[in-house]
């Protein structure tokens, strides 16, 4: 099957999944959502591991899984366990599982060093360096989407805007990067992109903004100037986070970070345009007032 078709496959067998997965299963905070988010950190911090190790890099797949899918999983359970000792929401305790949970699994993962029996200063910075990382990146950017599956009123519509600004973004950008895309070049880190392209993506992202305040009016009824804020912030974020994950394959010679999705590539492939967007979105969520 050729990438195309299994690529088209991926888009209208995997949206509408996720859209049945939010839609019909909210129970718990969207705990199957969750879960699912999860799975997919899971899946970046095992890639991120084999990308580190290409570059001479010795970091431990187990301890970078550890951290890159427990601090969402912390978020998550933070909402449960720390909300009613710590007189808070949901949302408050999922946002002290996050900095509790991270500020642990760091600790944890940083005392082995202090009784290593070898003193490469170099060795113990790159390996400490790396789990640094994948805490942040699958791990705290991952969180963010269990916070906007937290949303107090409105969760199931914030999850799905969420994820229309995102994937019409990074589908808009692929279709009209394969149509009309010319201009290519622009960035090193995936030469292949183009102008039209990412044109393509910002405007889909922009565009399901508005449409998504006619399908879900009352959480996203806002005037015209803060949709069209959240549209290209999101979209902007969702290109950066996709150059950003292309300069990291690039740098270890990876053309794909892994074959789990088909027509994707990698977890990290099909996961770093959310990454980078999902701090954004609920941010704005907060600051102008969305689903609230």
């Amino acid at each position: 099957m050729s990438n195309l078709a299994q690529r088209l496959l991926l888009f209208f067998l995997g949206i509408p999944s996720v859209v049945c997965l939010i839609v019909f299963l909210p129970q718990l905070h969207h705990a199957a959502a969750v879960t699912a988010i999860v799975a997919f950190c899971l899946g970046c911090s095992l890639e991120l591991s084999r990308l580190f190790e290409s570059r001479g890099i010795r970091a431990r797949p187990r301890s970078m899984a550890a951290l890159g899918a427990g601090i969402p999983a912390c978020a998550f359970a933070g909402g449960f366990l720390l909300a009613e000792p710590l007189s808070l929401g949901f949302l408050g305790g999922a946002l002290a599982g996050i900095l509790l949970g991270s500020t642990l699994a760091l600790l944890a993962s940083f005392t082995r060093f202090a009784f290593a029996k070898s003193a490469d200063i170099q060795g113990t910075l790159s390996r400490a360096s790396g789990l640094a990382f994948a805490a942040f990146y699958p791990g705290i950017l991952g969180a963010a989407i269990v916070l906007i599956a937290s949303e107090p009123r409105y969760a199931t519509e914030s999850l799905l805007a969420f994820c229309a600004l995102a994937f019409s973004n990074d589908s808009l950008a692929w279709l009209v990067g394969v149509t009309v895309g010319r201009r290519r070049g622009l960035f090193d880190a995936s030469p292949n992109k183009s102008l039209e392209g990412f044109v393509g993506g910002m405007g889909g992202s922009v565009c399901m903004a508005f449409v998504c305040s006619l399908i879900f009016p009352e959480a996203m009824g806002k005037p015209w100037w803060q949709l069209l804020t959240l549209g290209v912030v999101i979209g902007a974020a969702a290109i950066v986070g996709d150059l950003f994950e292309s300069a990291l394959k690039r740098s270890a010679s990876f053309k794909d970070s892994g074959n789990a999705v088909p027509g994707r590539g990698g977890f990290l492939d099909s996961f770093d345009s959310l990454l980078f967007a999902a701090p954004l979105f609920y941010g704005l969520s907060l600051l102008m007032g969305f689903f609230r």
